[in-house]
């Protein structure tokens, strides 16, 4: 395997890991603070989560 094969794998490895990270982090987001999975909720209600957060006191 050349170096541009290496590039391609290893850029989307980090893409892939980018990924996994960002939806970790909504997923968890939407658990804790509304007790809704993100990936089976309805849009209503991640827009209801949205207002609830968007209402809590920023410190």
């Amino acid at each position: 395997m050349n170096t541009y094969g290496r590039n391609i794998l290893l850029a989307l490895g980090v893409a892939g890991l980018g990924y996994f990270l960002w939806s970790l982090f909504v997923a968890s987001r939407y658990q804790a603070l509304c007790e809704i999975s993100y990936w089976s909720a309805t849009e209503a209600q991640l827009r209801a989560c949205d207002e609830i957060r968007a209402s809590l006191p920023r410190n």
